[in-house]
């Protein structure tokens, strides 16, 4: 009865695979940090009539990101911060996800195991 709780166990952990925050913090950090810096320099390489601010929506960013600006600085700056909020939030999704599949796994054993005690 014991190899099966074992083997049982084995399944859902490989089922519901770990997942390692550190990679994670680090793939999500990198696709924010392309995502704004992609955006910046569309908007600068486009360009902007004379006269017109070029990216005035994106330029609100500003508020929030001490010293970013529509600018090829700004666009390197905010890709340091939006690699920093992207790896942290990775992190701490990849800390979720663990936490939340153990939980899980750890309720279907001992539901198994109330199972095979009931019958």
């Amino acid at each position: 009865m014991r190899k099966t709780t074992d083997r049982d166990k084995a399944i859902l952990m490989a089922a519901f695979a770990k997942m390692k925050p550190l990679p994670m913090a680090a793939a999500l950090g990198s696709v924010c940090a392309l995502m704004i810096f992609s955006a910046t320099a569309i908007l600068l390489i486009k360009g902007a009539a004379s006269g017109v601010v070029a990216g005035p929506h994106l330029a609100l960013l500003g508020i929030y990101l001490p010293g970013y600006e529509v600018s090829w600085a700004g666009a390197l700056l905010g890709a340091a911060y939006f690699f920093m909020g992207g790896a942290l939030f990775g992190f701490v999704l990849a800390l979720l996800w663990n936490f939340t599949h153990r939980l899980f796994v750890a309720f279907l054993v001992l539901r198994g195991l109330w199972w095979k005690m009931a019958a």
